[in-house]
């Protein structure tokens, strides 16, 4: 090559080049525009004199101080401490954006939550969980302050949930039927600090990619699930008929159980007093947030109505003032003991530690519901506010603050999506409303307690019905989507999921859903897709041959852009993806059908309709195989021995610069089994100080360069070294194309 086209960066005076590395001037002009423009430069100043030779040396110089200064941050760059404290610690990230607007529109948000979660958070506590009330209301205190630090999604609103509540409470009465002088505190304790601790350790690992098996209609599924148990459950409050289900022989414990016990029941049963004022709480709370809905987009001062806390603030008063228990039997929250928690609790003492082996199952259940549950709610926050989740910080921050909590003997805490999409409806920007929730609940302990007292349990129960009615509403769009998309397998784990949380409980429905999801990865992932390829008439292109055959119609050669040819006796296999495991032996069984039907797609029970010693060469084409690991190197060695032992001739193209590919194919012994690229030297004479066909044969690789190189070589064995000139075009190897194929 002439100096004029080449650029020689090493310099023999100077120390630092001592390797005789070349790079094309083009490369590098193209790639960076400022050495562009002092190529340019130097264009113009020759072109003025034709007779002044090109200075390569002062462009050379040039040259490099600019590479240098381009590639100087790569090498050299490190990242600051503080740079990376906002990653570790989200909220250094919103801290410094903090504004007056975000503070009170967080404020108002915070207030609307704990209106109806501290009432809740009492509820879960003593009829779900069985737990002393306090439990939830530190649980719903104290969490928020520790996810406001580690925490990376600005609306999650994390507490006591309903689900997990329930197992707690049926742990308690197991070990409560076998040891009566057990405190039931250290149960909480215990349960709260594994579940903790548990997803600490997942997220300190780095096990966060665990949460993708949550397909976005397995999400849709168990959040719909939830609004329809939501709705059903705080029916049977809001007509007053909790007495009358408690009191039933056979109890109901499905969702689906409890529909039947209402369509038998309530008609006769409901309780007038307590069904109005559930009635008229519901119509008031649903036509504020349709008319907020509706005129929001033109009046954003809208946002900062808290209809929720109006509502709870308006019924305590009527309750106090005309006295619903006394006078109309509505039930409220009543009483409750104020002086369990006297003292931080110490989760690994003696004491603590006898038990903790049979709570261990449960408790690394809870984590797992309560991180499928924060991960739903917060894959669908990142979907609706266009967020980026990291799942390995939400572990993080969810185990931290579990195991704080547990300090205080607090339930254990999650993030819930029906008061975290409440949470943006009022109008929160950060996780600071979390922080006023926790702090109105602390202040709420400390001196408001009394106030909780005329709550009205309807006008809780008609909160929670608001929030599942708010979970189904995307329901019916993405169903729509997956419809007409024809995603049956979407429909279906959607289906399952909903149904099995109804039919049994939401427990189920998670495992069911995540378990029907793990098989299709597996499923997915054990596949192997492979291609087999066939030229291009006229050119040096290859194309999937299956593709081809259909996207074009058979025989109407008018309608088809181009025209494959397949390579006689020769089978051209793509493998377009990573190696492992789990696809490799799959792979072994699609080349078995290759060879007997030419396709892929082939029925493996049909007739074959080749016999294998019709293929005399295998090109495997591993452009796509990114990685290849030990247990697939083995099985494609097997694959290449049983070529080899068939006398099949083997060739490997377009293997990727990788060194653990290389590494593996050369150590495992594939590529001493597959022809070479100077193979062809030994084959045929070639004319000194020349090359065949354009291959060079500088150096003895196992790896070709293009497949028209390994063509190449094909067709000079099988001609007896003649060269391509030398042979005829009818005699060409390149047999009849692919329209009328007999291939599958």
């Amino acid at each position: 090559m002439s100096d004029r086209n080449n650029l020689l960066l090493n310099n023999g005076s100077r120390a630092n080049y001592q390797s005789t590395k070349i790079l094309h001037k083009d490369d590098i002009v193209r790639r960076n525009p400022l050495v562009r423009t002092l190529s340019n430069n130097n264009n113009n100043n020759n072109n003025n004199n034709n007779n002044v030779p090109l200075n390569n040396n002062a462009l050379t110089n040039d040259l490099e101080a600019v590479i240098g200064s381009t590639r100087q941050p790569e090498m050299t760059r490190k990242l600051r401490f503080w740079s990376l404290v906002p990653y570790y610690l989200p909220c250094f990230s919103w801290i410094p954006q903090y504004t007056w607007f975000k503070l009170i529109s967080d404020f108002l948000a915070g207030i609307s939550l704990a209106s109806f979660q501290i009432p809740l958070a009492l509820s879960y506590a003593t009829s779900i969980a069985h737990v002393e009330p306090l439990c939830g209301l530190y649980s719903l205190a104290i969490t928020p302050f520790i996810y406001a630090v580690f925490g990376s999604v600005p609306q999650m609103i994390v507490g006591p949930e309903s689900a997990i509540s329930l197992v707690v409470g049926q742990s308690v009465e197991l070990l409560k039927s076998h040891d009566s002088a057990l405190e039931i505190i250290n149960i909480s304790v215990v349960l709260t600090f594994i579940s903790g601790a548990a997803l600490l350790i997942l997220g300190i690992l780095r096990l966060g990619f665990l949460g993708n098996v949550l397909s976005r209609s397995l999400l849709r599924g168990f959040i719909s699930s939830i609004g329809l148990v939501m709705i059903i459950d705080s029916l049977i409050t809001e007509l007053k008929l909790n007495k009358l289900l408690a009191g039933l022989k056979v109890h109901c414990h499905t969702s689906f159980e409890k529909v039947q016990f209402l369509i038998k029941y309530a008609p006769t049963n409901y309780h007038k007093p307590t069904a109005l004022l559930s009635a008229i709480a519901f119509v008031t709370l649903f036509s504020i947030r349709l008319l907020k809905k509706r005129w929001m987009a033109k009046h954003r001062w809208l946002a900062f109505i808290p209809e929720i806390l109006m509502v709870v603030i308006i019924s305590i008063y009527l309750s106090a003032t005309w006295e619903f228990k006394k006078q109309y039997g509505i039930l409220i929250v009543g009483d409750f003991n104020t002086h369990a928690i006297d003292k931080l609790k110490n989760p690994i003492s003696k004491e603590n530690r006898k038990i903790m082996p049979q709570l261990l199952n449960t408790g690394v259940l809870i984590s797992l519901l309560g991180f499928f549950e924060s991960m739903t709610a917060s894959k669908s926050l990142g979907t609706t506010y266009d967020l980026a989740i990291s799942s390995n910080r939400e572990l993080v921050a969810l185990g931290s603050m579990n195991v704080i909590a547990s300090l205080f003997g607090a339930l254990p805490s999650f993030g819930g999506y029906g008061r975290s999409k409440i949470n943006a409806f009022s109008g929160s920007k950060t996780v600071m409303s979390g922080v006023f929730m926790g702090s109105v609940t602390l202040i709420t302990i400390r001196y408001l307690l009394p106030l909780i007292h005329y709550i009205p349990l309807c006008i809780l129960s008609v909160i929670t019905s608001i929030v599942g009615i708010s979970l189904l509403e995307e329901a019916p769009s993405e169903l729509k989507f997956h419809f007409r998309c024809k995603g049956y397998d979407e429909l279906f784990v959607f289906a399952i999921t909903v149904l099995a949380t109804l039919l049994y409980s939401v427990e189920m429905g998670i495992c069911i859903g995540c378990g029907y999801s793990i098989i299709s990865i597996v499923k997915h992932s054990a596949k192997s897709r492979i291609q087999i390829l066939g030229r291009v008439q006229g050119t040096r292109e290859f194309a999937n041959i299956d593709e081809y055959l259909d996207s074009d119609p058979i025989g109407d050669i008018e309608t088809n852009k181009f025209v494959l040819e397949e390579i006689e006796g020769c089978l051209i296999v793509k493998i377009p993806e990573p190696l492992t495991f789990t696809n490799t032996d799959d792979l072994k069984e699609r080349l078995n059908r290759l060879e007997r039907f030419g396709s892929v797609k082939a029925h493996p029970g049909g007739p074959g309709g080749r016999s294998k010693d019709y293929t005399k060469c295998v090109i495997f084409d591993l452009h796509g195989m990114t990685s290849i690991d030990s247990s697939a190197t083995q099985i494609f060695f097997d694959i290449v021995a049983t070529y080899k032992k068939r006398k099949v001739k083997v060739f490997l193209a377009r293997v990727l610069q990788s060194k653990q590919i290389r590494e593996r194919l050369e150590k495992s012994g594939v590529t001493s089994m597959v022809i070479h690229t100077n193979e062809v030297t030994h084959m045929m004479p070639i004319s000194k100080g020349t090359t065949n066909n354009g291959l060079m044969n500088v150096e003895n690789s196992p790896y070709f360069n293009t497949i028209d190189d390994t063509l190449n070589v094909i067709e000079s064995i099988d001609n007896g070294g003649q060269t391509n000139e030398e042979i005829s075009i009818a005699e060409s190897l390149l047999s009849a194309t692919f329209v009328n194929s007999n291939i599958v």
